[in-house]
């Protein structure tokens, strides 16, 4: 739908790229300009509240300087619209468009750019016919159930004494705990309580306190000289500290305290079970349920990669190059959103950081080689999308968030990428459904 009633021209460029000349209808520049300059603003943190009314973009373009306001407001629409062209145009393309503008956007006026597009290329398999896919045989091992029940007991762990055990780094112990000022002998009140959970190694406390409780056991007494933190002075530095005792005493040094599997815990913690052989053959059950989702999903994967051992031909180097740019780029928002370095994620998934770059390689190409081959399987096909096919493509690529994820591909002109991988799903879910089934245990 163009919903900006685009005039979009094509033109075939010498090296295979086409170029799509755009012109929006001075219809709705004034409308797209509005918008532009707000961002324009905002992006500068322009005070608006004394731009006249009627007068905001020379306000603005006062503010910024006219190279800067022309450009940005340029880049603006062609960024904005470049995708609606793109759907208007019917091409299938890969890598980002290049856009440049001809004129300078003026509101009331049509304004016209280009956007230069790779055609995505197409390739033909040496064979069509379904696949053919080794998959594991479904087992859940006792071992496996029982690592199952040790971190189920663990989850159900109270807290309790630890008996005759020492204070280490690290422990939880509860205390009584009497302070004072060692110059003034005044108590200090909140350093003062008879009962307190403390953990060592937590920070709370000076090293010092956490060092003159080690070694001590329910019951025994401690006396601990050490400073408190002086106030924060004018200047950003801390202040002299503060000399206090304390007299602690360890009330209980605690620990998890596991329960014991028996049809007793079992009846009391889960009222629908009786025993322990009816909570063995839950787990196991849940066991199979959850390797089988697994094997399920796995199936596309390796449908879609045995399809794409049929692949014929070779995929230019720059498309290699742009999609290892777009895989790492992902991975840094991935590692940036976890709060982690791409080192430490290396370290968790247990990749040499050597070895990365030659994994990213291998992806990239499987990546590819699978988006091409059920490109060419949905054409053999003549694979038609219907509004189920959209559906089940956002589920598989936004669980929960369908309808939000809709409206940000077709609200921002993606439509055509949402349809290409739609067209890809419904490619993969013939093959799965197709395909012949070979286990081994």
């Amino acid at each position: 739908m163009n919903k900006f009633n685009l005039e979009v021209t094509q033109s075939a460029l010498d090296d295979g790229r086409v170029q799509l000349t755009v012109t929006v209808p001075a219809t709705i520049t004034s409308d797209i300009a509005k918008g532009a300059v707000l961002a324009l603003a905002m992006q500068h943190k322009i005070d608006l509240s004394t731009a006249r009314v009627g007068d905001l973009d020379r306000y603005v373009l006062e503010q910024v300087g006219e190279s800067q306001y022309h450009a940005f407001l340029d880049d603006y629409v062609m960024t904005s619209l470049t995708p609606f062209a793109i759907g208007e145009s019917g091409l299938e393309i890969i890598m980002d468009p290049v856009a440049a503008s001809l004129e300078h956007l003026k509101a009331g006026a049509a304004f016209t750019f280009t956007a230069t597009v790779r055609p995505k290329p197409r390739y033909e398999l040496s064979s069509y016919e379904p696949v053919t896919l080794r998959l594991p045989c479904l087992a859940v091992s006792d071992e496996e159930v029982a690592q199952q029940l040790a971190a189920l007991l663990e989850r159900h762990a109270v807290r309790g004494a630890d008996e005759g055990a020492e204070v280490k780094a690290g422990a939880d112990i509860l205390i009584a705990i009497e302070t004072v000022r060692a110059d003034t002998g005044e108590p200090v009140a909140p350093m003062t309580a008879e009962r307190r959970v403390y953990t060592l190694g937590e920070g709370f406390l000076p090293a010092a306190f956490d060092e003159g409780l080690l070694g001590a056991r329910a019951g025994e007494e401690r006396r601990i000289r050490f400073e408190l933190p002086g106030a924060e002075l004018a200047n950003g530095q801390a202040g002299p500290g503060i000399p206090v005792l304390s007299k602690v005493t360890v009330l209980q040094i605690s620990k998890n305290v596991v329960p014991e599997l028996t049809d007793a815990w079992v009846a009391a913690a889960m009222p629908e079970l009786r025993t322990v052989e009816e909570l063995r053959a839950r787990v196991r059950a849940a066991g199979l349920n959850h390797k089988e989702r697994q094997r399920d999903d796995a199936k596309y994967f390796l449908a879609a990669s045995a399809l794409a051992e049929r692949m014929i031909g070779t995929i230019p180097d720059d498309i290699y190059e742009h999609t290892q740019v777009e895989l790492l780029a992902a991975l840094r928002a991935q590692c940036d959103a976890a709060g982690i370095t791409m080192q430490e994620m290396f370290k968790q998934r247990g990749i040499p950081e050597q070895q990365f770059s030659m994994q990213v390689m291998l992806e990239t190409r499987e990546r590819l080689r699978q988006s091409f081959a059920l490109d060419a399987l949905a054409r053999h096909l003549k694979l038609e999308l219907e509004d189920a096919d959209i559906d089940a493509a956002l589920k598989r690529m936004a669980p929960g968030n369908e309808e939000q994820t809709r409206q940000e591909f077709e609200g921002t002109g993606r439509g055509y990428l949402l349809r290409e991988a739609a067209l890809r799903t419904k490619a993969n879910a013939w093959l799965v459904d197709t395909a012949m089934y070979e286990y081994f245990d």
